[in-house]
């Protein structure tokens, strides 16, 4: 990734967020980092498929002390992850809700825009996935 599009990326990010110390900088052609107050807390990588431009945000997040793998994200996890992403992106406005059929993961908003699917993995803990459309940059 370029600088400018990480100066456009990181524009949009620290906008949708609330979170003005929001960046993101180069790491390899198609990837960058996004780092808050200058500390990586998120990959991100570029596709350019079918002629469709999009940044695909992967940020780990920890699994509780004492919750066992594969088990649903409930209620009083929910809470606990939201604590958690709105902490490494200081992002205030962030929810994340239950998601309709599923207990296996989980969606994030920052009010009435989703922004990502957060998925249980069995090493890692969680991972919030965020798809941004190259198209939402120009807005």
């Amino acid at each position: 990734m370029n600088q400018a599009e990480c100066a456009r990326l990181g524009a949009y990010m620290s906008k949708l967020l609330g979170s003005p110390t929001i960046s993101i900088v180069p790491n390899g052609p198609d990837a960058g980092r996004l780092l808050v107050n200058g500390e990586t807390v998120a990959e991100v990588s570029k596709d350019l498929e079918d002629g469709e431009l999009s940044y695909c945000v992967s940020l780990a997040a920890p699994r509780a002390v004492g919750v066992k793998k594969g088990a649903p994200i409930d209620e009083p996890e929910r809470k606990r992850l939201e604590a958690v992403l709105k902490r490494q992106l200081h992002a205030a406005g962030l929810e994340v809700r239950a998601r309709p059929r599923k207990t296996d993961s989980a969606e994030v908003y920052v009010g009435h825009e989703f922004i990502g699917t957060l998925s249980a993995d069995d090493d890692a803990g969680y991972f919030l996935t965020a798809i941004i459309l190259g198209f939402d940059l120009d807005d």
